[in-house]
């Protein structure tokens, strides 16, 4: 597709972002990955700050690392043998499932009445979301099957984000593309250092992403041009955007502010014990908060100035993203070499007690949990989709 004509139809697309609301946010029975296109990991709904119980479990025959998505009460995720499902949020059923060739470790993006995800075979598809019915598909760069990147540790392939009629998501190659939702064909390509793994946030007409090879970058929305660029060591999460700053962490042991429109330092802060920090932040008006690995924290700093707060320890790795309703914190936590140890927490930002934690089967918790409506749902590694009430 024409750039020129591409960024026609998105500035178009931007305009009305402020005069008509996104159909992901409209629905109280409904939440997307990593909370809004920002990635904030803030959810407004009513949350589980006292546990009462399951409210209904899951078993599939595969291992799950993605996490679900909700739209008018149906959840949809995928699983390790590329199985696509659709789940019914009020009673556990089963609606439909799809099958696909690679695994599918990306989150999916929910727009309108189509799903979009990609998988390990470095493919972008569109979904109708009532039937699972392929629309259309894309090849992106070479998938990681090719053995280029691989990496034992990262556990996620790359997850869309979309805004009106654009898909922003990497491959599983070195590119990240804008995609036109409606045909599959490409608006315009960024060349990166590695590949992306976490979501783009997408704010103030840019599109913030890392990859890697430890490259964060600010990209126009519009043409895919480079503002700026900064460079760590291995980011394998998504940004959050807040305000004018973007908050991440890193395999460099740190956890990152930075100033949104310059890329520059805002403060830094190191994980104990060299501890790598692939979790992705969750920030709302008072608190950032995020997961490390070797440390076994959740790290909670005051969002305005920077100050590091607390830390919870949480006996495990944390991997997933934890998602923040009210001032609850809810996350799980993952020790893929080592199992029986871990659980899903609630903790209260405020007064750092643990409000509650749901053992299950003590499995790894790869999967970020979305909230709505006072359930909370995610899936653990060993294939069960659980819904928290």
């Amino acid at each position: 597709m024409n750039k020129r004509f591409f960024g026609s139809i998105l500035s178009l697309a931007l305009i009305c972002v402020g005069c008509s609301a996104n159909v992901e946010e409209e629905s109280g029975s409904s939440a997307i990955f990593r909370g809004d296109n920002q990635n904030t990991g803030v959810y407004v709904t009513k949350g589980v700050p006292k546990l009462t119980g399951e409210k209904w479990q899951l078993k599939l025959e595969n291992d799950i690392h993605s996490s679900p998505v909700l739209m008018d009460g149906t959840l949809y995720f995928g699983d390790e043998a590329g199985q696509f499902y659709a789940v019914n949020a009020k009673n556990g059923k089963i609606l439909w499932n799809a099958e696909f060739e690679g695994k599918i470790r990306s989150t999916a993006a929910v727009y309108e009445d189509e799903l979009y995800f990609t998988d390990s075979t470095s493919t972008l598809y569109a979904l109708e979301r009532t039937t699972g019915t392929v629309k259309w598909s894309l090849a992106m760069d070479n998938p990681i099957s090719t053995g280029e990147f691989t990496d034992e540790w990262d556990y996620y392939i790359g997850s869309p984000a979309v805004e009106q009629d654009v898909i922003y998501v990497g491959g599983e190659g070195p590119s990240f593309y804008a995609v036109n939702r409606k045909d599959g064909k490409i608006g315009w390509t960024y060349k990166t250092g590695a590949f992306v793994h976490g979501k783009a946030a997408l704010a103030e007409g840019n599109v913030f992403i890392a990859d890697m090879s430890g490259q964060v970058v600010a990209l126009d929305q519009l043409t895919g041009e480079r503002k700026w660029s900064t460079k760590n060591r291995q980011v394998q999460s998504s940004l959050a955007y807040k305000d004018g700053v973007l908050y991440y962490g890193s395999r460099d042991t740190n956890v990152y502010a930075i100033d949104a429109k310059t890329g520059e330092q805002l403060w830094n802060y190191m994980s104990p014990g060299g501890s790598w920090v692939v979790s992705s932040a969750s920030v709302n008006d008072k608190y950032v908060a995020i997961g490390s690995s070797d440390s076994f924290r959740i790290h909670v700093f005051e969002r305005q100035s920077g100050e590091h707060s607390f830390d919870f320890y949480a006996d495990s790795r944390v991997f997933s993203s934890p998602a923040i309703v009210d001032n609850v914190l809810y996350f799980g936590t993952a020790h893929t070499n080592w199992k029986n140890r871990d659980a899903f927490y609630a903790v209260d930002l405020e007064t750092q007690k643990e409000l509650w934690r749901f053992e299950g089967t003590k499995a790894p918790i790869l999967s970020s949990p979305i909230v709505a409506d006072g359930v909370v749902y995610y899936a653990s590694m060993d294939g069960y989709l659980y819904a928290l009430e």
